[in-house]
């Protein structure tokens, strides 16, 4: 109760101070409301984005804001070929189809995502809110010469605002339904004619959107709040360094809190037995979970960025980054009012140091380049993971929520230790005014050592983490990519280009300690999990047609090869590689200005995807009826694993067909100035696994806004807001297990009203 009074004064005082400050508002700076006018960094260099070469999806603040983007999940309902769902808490970014499919400590997406040009490697923490942030790029299509070795599908790349030598910033207040507080802002000016600062951060309290069947209410909602701060020290024309600190803790039960899909759970089966009422959660939005699931991060960091002008010569920018996340998972694996598979906890540590410079060089003559190194130092362990329950036999206690003595418990201590090290270059050369050669490429080599204890019941102190007998595993790849583009006036370009990706290796630890000859033998420790590759080609082009239509289309091919697959088996899993893969499509991106106050976007993403060759895919197969008689259960009862031929599956986390809309109008009247905006989205289904036994089926989104920026009053608006106005019902995420299908729904309809105030 304390909490929500504070954050509701809070909101308060941030909506008085709005108007309270009233005096020192001025006019901001119009942004563009074409996408194509947006301009981008995707080639390390300042850019419109319809000059770029690469399919782009480009959104700045204003974009973001009235498509009500308030988190980087949000991102796919604005973005088409972009799904974000999460495997249990850990987020699995898709773009055209190109998905990671390892979910473990030490392993990174392979679509990159990077924040105020830093690389983010974790999966775990990967969540963030985004309340202060001024332009997304989304690029599709490997990344590998200029982001990494782990851009194999594309990367994600998102600027928060700079601190300015202007004063200036934002108010935000908001009340939505599930009692949703929530407050952002920043604030930013000059401490001197050489230094510049900025305080951001944000906070929000919201009820939750799973009905308990058991104790009653909900799940216990989410509580999030980030604070962010920035010096920019300018000490010359042509020199300037920022300096930037943050820390953020996310605690959401939703995440995890959840119902088996179906009703498929051998929790439930043993529940239905053993208590002939209690309420099977299989419909969206419940649960009936022996205790409230949990999903808590924490993390910080620091960076220091560089940008020195060097003449004539070009700019050198440097990155010094540190990155501290710790994420605890509370997960029911059955999903069911029985201890028969829980984790309680599973702590994921990691920590990253991250060291990077790159030129970019100006114009000389017909020439251009880019080149740089990155390196990387990563440490991400479970300390620990804790599995157990009941046996399958035992009576679970009166009392949903008793924490008391397992039958079996299992702890599990894995570490792994990396080191990234890569050198990049892009070299441009003019061979007429019109047409442009580019050759690029990146040599990535990277070491992993793992350590792990083996797996065991729960001692007084926890044994030594052992040392990978093996030793070091490698893992190296050079990734070129060759581009022809052809501008025959500013407003239109054509591309067609080639480009590699490659994520790097896998190292699964889980069995260090385990074999028969002891930590000296490796021989029956698991194979890494190899490298995978991209191999791309696209054609494309942009245009912008009578200053009021913008074009983007691609047309597009891949090779994917030794695709990395995982499947969950507690307290471990699998880990392979898929033979091959292949995929078609073409995407699309239409912007109108219809008039200077109508403005409409229409984007599209097709993609055919499938496994060329998966013979002996290791996928989670539903217990028949005669199974679970077997055992003396109802059906359904659980899971059991299989290995299968996939050879010919749709891709998993790889919808066919996506598609985003919005329509955005404002008229001036004696009152102020009314704006409405509608948008849109819609997603054709995916499987979340190989086999295809978990399937999100198709969905469309509507979301909207009203706002109101009374006259007199420059830089305040007013907005009624509503998110999911069809109610409709969707998986965000889901961990399918021997113990059940369990999956996590993503918010229902909300809605509510927002002040805003910028100056």
């Amino acid at each position: 109760m304390a909490i929500g009074i504070l954050r509701a004064s809070l909101l308060f005082g941030a909506a008085s101070l709005a108007m309270a400050t009233s005096a020192l508002a001025q006019t901001v700076s119009e942004e563009p409301n074409n996408p194509s006018d947006i301009v981008v960094t995707a080639q390390r260099r300042s850019e419109l984005a319809r000059d770029v070469p690469i399919s782009i999806t480009a959104l700045n603040a204003a974009m973001l804001d009235k498509a009500g983007v308030n988190n980087l999940q949000d991102l796919e309902r604005v973005t088409p070929g972009l799904a974000l769902p999460l495997y249990g808490g850990f987020l699995r970014p898709s773009i055209r189809g190109i998905s990671s499919g390892v979910t473990s400590v030490g392993d990174s997406s392979n679509i990159a995502i990077y924040v105020d040009g830093v690389y983010q490697p974790t999966q775990t923490a990967a969540i963030v809110d985004m309340p202060d942030t001024e332009t997304v790029q989304v690029l599709k299509g490997p990344q590998g010469t200029l982001y990494g070795q782990n851009a194999t599908g594309g990367a994600i790349i998102i600027d928060t605002v700079k601190p300015s030598f202007n004063l200036k910033g934002e108010l935000v207040a908001s009340y939505g339904n599930y009692n949703d507080i929530a407050a952002h802002g920043y604030v930013t000016g000059p401490l001197s004619q050489k230094i510049a600062v900025l305080l951001s951060g944000s906070v929000e309290d919201r009820d939750g959107f799973n009905r308990d069947l058991l104790r009653g209410g909900h799940d216990d909602g989410l509580r999030s709040y980030q604070i962010r701060g920035k010096i920019l020290l300018a000490p010359t024309d042509t020199t300037e360094f920022t300096l930037a600190g943050y820390y953020s803790k996310r605690d959401d039960s939703g995440v995890y809190t959840g119902a088996p899909l179906n009703g498929n759970s051998t929790g439930n089966a043993l529940t239905r037995l053993i208590f002939p009422t209690t309420p099977v959660a299989s419909e969206p939005h419940t649960f009936a979970t022996s205790f409230r699931p949990d999903l808590l991060s924490k993390t910080y960091g620091a960076s220091l960025l560089g940008k020195i002008d060097i003449g004539d010569a070009g700019t050198l920018n440097t990155v010094t980054a540190y990155q501290h996340a710790r994420v605890t998972d509370l997960v029911d694996a059955d999903a069911a009012p029985i201890n028969l598979a829980e984790v309680r906890p599973l702590v994921i540590v990691g920590q990253a140091f991250i060291q990077e410079l790159n030129f970019t060089s100006a114009k000389m003559g017909r020439f251009s380049f880019s080149a740089g190194a990155f390196y990387m130092n990563r440490q991400e362990q479970f300390r620990p993971s804790q599995f157990g329950g009941y046996d399958i036999q035992t009576a679970p206690p009166a009392n949903f929520d008793q924490k008391g003595t397992y039958q079996f418990q299992l702890v599990d201590y894995l570490k792994t230790v990396k080191n990234s090290y890569a050198a990049y270059a892009e070299l441009n050369y003019d061979l007429t005014d019109q047409l442009t050669i580019t050759a690029a490429g990146r040599y990535s080599y990277e070491t992993v050592l793992a350590y792990h204890t083996g797996l065991f019941g729960l001692p007084a102190t926890p044994p030594p983490l052992l040392v990978d007998p093996r030793g070091k595993f490698t893992f190296k790849k050079f990734t070129p990519r060759g581009v022809i583009r052809f501008k025959p006036d500013d407003n239109n370009t054509l591309y067609a280009s080639y480009s590699q990706g490659f994520k790097s290796g896998f190292v699964d630890g889980s069995n260090i300690g385990l074999c028969p000859g002891g930590p000296k033998d490796g021989s029956c420790i698991p194979a890494p999990v190899k490298p995978e590759t991209v191999d791309a080609f696209e054609i494309g082009y942009k245009g912008r047609i009578a200053g009021q239509l913008s074009i983007s289309l691609a047309a597009f091919a891949y090779k994917y090869k030794d695709i990395q697959v995982f499947i969950y088996r507690p307290p471990t899993g699998i880990y392979q590689n898929a033979a091959e893969g292949t995929l078609k499509g073409i995407d699309f991106d239409l912007a109108w200005d219809a008039t200077p106050d109508l403005h409409f976007t229409l984007g599209g993403s097709y993609v055919d995807s499938k496994y060329s060759s998966f013979p002996a895919a290791q996928v989670y197969v539903q217990t028949p009826a005669a199974g679970c008689s077997a055992q003396f259960l109802p059906f359904p009862c659980g899971n059991f694993s299989a290995s299968v031929d996939a050879t010919g599956n749709q891709l998993q986390n790889a919808p066919k067909f996506t598609a985003t809309g919005s329509i955005d109008y404002g008229v001036d009247t004696g009152a102020g100035r009314f704006g409405i905006n509608l948008n849109g989205s819609y997603n054709s289904g995916f499987p979340f696994d190989a086999g295809g036994h978990v399937r999100q089926r198709k969905y469309a989104l509507v979301n909207a806004e009203l706002s109101f920026s009374p006259k007199g009053l420059e830089g305040l608006r007013v907005i009624a807001w509503g998110k999911n106005l069809s109610d409709h019902d969707y998986i965000q995420g889901s961990l399918p297990t021997f113990y059940s299908d369990l999956v996590s729904w993503a918010p229902p309809r909300t809605y509510g009203v927002r002040l805003e105030y910028h100056f």
